[in-house]
């Protein structure tokens, strides 16, 4: 997959750009497609199991809330992780995904300053929760751009 700048994209801003490739705020995402989408534009995508902690911190404010914790013991995990970790221990994890898209919520998007002072765009994304799930919902469009 060829990388490709944000900067590329039609907007005055991120939230403006994101929309140009479907991604919006309060609205789902596939984590399949939001992967691709990270790695495509060089975006960090963050899964979160709480939803309090989703909508009022920030991702900045997580990492150092739990920088000793065990990656698996946070309540958040990248979507590369995630799908890495999943991949691990079911070789038919991705497939199953494909079949049966994940859906996230688009919690937040922002900008974060690395360690090395080079900064990152990010977006934040919600998993469903067990009760959440519809398993006789027939699954929607892909959400992502066309090229």
């Amino acid at each position: 997959m060829k990388k490709r700048s944000l900067d590329a994209l039609k907007g005055e801003n991120l939230e403006d750009k994101l929309k140009t490739i479907g991604i919006i705020k309060g609205e789902e995402s596939d984590v399949l497609e939001l992967d691709k989408l990270g790695k495509k534009y060089g975006l960090e995508i963050i899964l979160y199991f709480e939803k309090d902690l989703a909508i009022n911190s920030t991702y900045e404010k997580d990492l150092i809330d739990f920088k000793y914790e065990d990656e698996f013991g946070r309540p958040f995990i990248s979507a590369e992780r995630f799908l890495k970790f999943g991949q691990e221990n079911d070789p038919t994890f991705e497939n199953r995904l494909t079949e049966f898209p994940l859906m996230i919520t688009i919690a937040e998007f922002g900008e974060r300053i690395n360690d090395d002072g080079s900064k990152k765009n990010y977006i934040k994304g919600l998993m469903p929760f067990l009760d959440e799930f519809d398993v006789d919902k027939e699954p929607g469009p892909v959400i992502g751009d066309s090229s």
